[in-house]
Formats: structure tokens, sequence, C-alpha cells
């Protein structure tokens, strides 16, 4: 057995088991258990939330993309550039990449914006939700469902693969 091998992928399935894991209990549990509370503390949640997924993630993906970029090349099928355009592996392993460091741009840009414009929304004087902060909160929900997206191409590309080699 190639144990460097078998360690790059148990290590690579573990960070994207937590990558698309955290996506989807967001979708599937956070926000639906947020929505009946106040405004206000869903954006408080959301924050914190945000601010520690933000640091955990910046490390998670980039070593993710890094193993899966070794796995498909130095440890893999694809040795030269004709292999990634040639072969069906090749072109299913690029959709992978692409669609990840474009899901992760997604949450970086996107997402982290639209927190930092729920942050930023002002409340009433009162202390209830403003428009505009109800409007943001809703946005933040929806960016981050729409993640799913290229999540669901990854993780269809890394089936696929796997039925390739």
């Amino acid at each position: 057995m190639d144990w460097v091998a078998f360690g790059a992928q148990w290590l690579h399935v573990l960070l994207g088991i937590i990558w698309f894991g955290n996506s989807l209990v967001v979708a599937a549990i956070l926000i639906p258990s947020l929505n009946p509370l106040p405004i206000l503390m869903q954006r408080e949640v959301g924050a914190r939330y945000g601010e520690r997924a933000t640091r955990l993630f910046d490390v998670v993906v980039p070593s993710l993309i890094i193993l899966g970029v070794v796995r498909g090349t130095l440890l893999g099928p694809i040795k030269d550039v004709g292999a990634v355009f040639g072969t069906s592996y090749g072109v299913t392993w690029l959709v992978a990449f692409v669609a990840a460091i474009v899901t992760f741009l997604w949450g970086r840009i996107v997402i982290n914006g639209a927190l930092q414009r729920m942050n930023a929304a002002p409340v009433n004087a009162d202390g209830t939700a403003t428009v505009q902060l109800e409007s943001e909160t809703a946005r933040v929900k929806l960016v981050v469902v729409l993640e799913l997206v290229g999540f669901m191409v990854i993780f269809t590309s890394m089936i696929l693969m796997g039925f390739d080699r």
C-alpha cells in the first residue's frame, strides 16, 4: 500500500467533509433554526458563526485544494497537461478544481460581503430591525444556500473520478 497516497487521500476526504458538511449543516439546520428568532439575534449568531467559519475555512479549503492537486497529479494519473484535457479523469478533475476555487471565492467574497453588509445594517431607535437589516439578513441566507450548487458540482466530480480510474 502507498501510505503517502493513503494519507493524502484520507486528509483530503476529511477536509472535504468538514467544508461540505458545514455548508449542509448551515443550510439544513442552522438557518431554519435561526429563522423564528428575532432578527437581531439572527444577526448576532450569524456574525459570530461567520467570523469563526472564515478563520477555519481560510486554512481548510486551501489545504483541501492543494491536496486535490497533489492527489490528481503527483500521486495520481495526471502526469502532463495532455492528461488533463485528453482523459475523462483529467477533465473531471479540472471541473472539480475550478468548482472548488469558485466555491471558495463565493464564500470569501459573496458570503462574507453579505455578512458584512448585514452587520453594518442599522437598527431602529427602539432596538427593532430596520427593513435594510431584514433584507440583508435574507440575502445572507440566500447566498449561503446557493453555495450548495458549487458543492454539488464538486461532489459529483469526486464520484465520477472514482469510476474513472
